[in-house]
């Protein structure tokens, strides 16, 4: 009799531990501190508890207002939820509306969600404003070391530094509003599409060019600005066929809080994440959306079940005309928006 009574106690300890796990899971934690050290370690709890933060990049056009409606509001009106997380640029575009963008983003911290801020930074090896430059087939004219702060005075250092000062000031309007902004500077650098992306696709060797550059960034904003309130994203691409290694480039420890991987995929998937976790940081997804044969075909739910307990968020990335890449232009939207699992805006405040 005794020995029953002690294994069924055992079995109500086991059952009860069980739910309590199951019920933590599904309840979702609230974000109460959101300096940098309280979302860093929100990210590490929704992680374990197998939730994922929904973000949405809102950057297609120079108009922050058409598409915020276009991404985010037509979302919301759908679903009932907005994503947790927006997505905004400092670049991409010439003559950028600092002060609107900021708007945006003030008003989502406000609203209790998270910010991100990619930077698309204009090339300052080529004439007029291009974000864009073949790195491999242009290697021989493009030089980071030229634009670093004790640099020699040259042209292409003064422009760089002036669109960089425009940005700190852009920066420091956000954290005197007490906004955290989660900050992916110089992404993708492992391929050739972005002016400060490798130089070989076999054998790179502008890899501590690159590393100067971000650190050279680094002081900048957290020294000389003060800037405390960023949360640094090292995103790299993919490896794929044609790239290096995403992690390659890494600048070092303390340098980055968070890696951020990059993909476009033809199903949902997270590649390279056994790879990037060795870096010893949290590792998410800094841009993720459909490859053009699955335009408006990414299944939404998948996306969601291939993060859940590796990545603390995801950031899908805008539609544009011809590519249907946002999470409402896709499969499954509202199934993901309602989903337990998934961390949207009125569930994280």
């Amino acid at each position: 009799m005794k020995i029953k009574i002690v294994t069924h106690l055992i079995a109500v300890v086991l059952l009860l531990s069980v739910n309590l796990r199951l019920s933590a899971q599904n309840t979702i934690p609230k974000l109460t501190d959101r300096s940098k050290k309280g979302i860093l370690q929100y990210f590490k709890t929704i992680v374990k508890n197998n939730q994922v933060i929904v973000g949405q990049q809102c950057s297609q056009s120079p108009d922050v207002a058409l598409e915020y409606k276009k991404n985010f509001q037509r979302l919301y009106d759908s679903t009932g939820h907005y994503p947790a997380l927006l997505g905004l640029d400092y670049g991409y575009f010439p003559n950028i509306n600092f002060a609107q963008t900021n708007q945006y983003a003030l008003k989502h911290w406000q609203n209790g969600g998270l910010v991100t801020l990619s930077w698309h930074a204009d090339c300052p090896f080529t004439e007029g404003y291009n974000v864009r430059l073949n790195t491999i087939e242009n290697k021989n004219s493009i030089d980071l070391k030229k634009l670093l702060k004790n640099a020699l005075d040259s042209k292409e250092k003064a422009s760089y530094r002036a669109e960089l000062t425009n940005v700190a000031k852009a920066l420091q309007q956000l954290k005197n509003e007490g906004v955290t902004v989660l900050w992916r500077p110089f992404h993708e650098m492992n391929g050739n599409w972005f002016w400060w992306g490798t130089n070989d696709r076999k054998n790179t060797t502008n890899q501590k060019d690159y590393a100067a550059l971000w650190i050279d960034l680094y002081k900048t904003l957290t020294v000389d600005y003060g800037l405390d309130n960023l949360i640094w994203i090292y995103a790299p691409n993919i490896a794929g066929t044609y790239f290096p290694a995403p992690a390659v480039f890494y600048p070092g420890d303390q340098y980055v809080d968070i890696v951020a991987l990059d993909n476009y995929p033809k199903v949902p998937a997270f590649d390279d994440y056994p790879e990037l976790i060795k870096l010893g940081k949290p590792v998410t997804e800094g841009e993720i959306g459909p490859i053009e044969e699955s335009y408006g075909k990414f299944d939404e739910m998948e996306v969601l079940n291939v993060f859940k307990g590796k990545a603390p968020y995801f950031l899908q990335w805008h539609s544009w005309p011809g590519a249907k890449v946002n999470i409402v232009d896709n499969l499954y939207y509202k199934e993901l928006m309602n989903d337990p699992s998934a961390i949207t805006l009125d569930k994280i405040k």
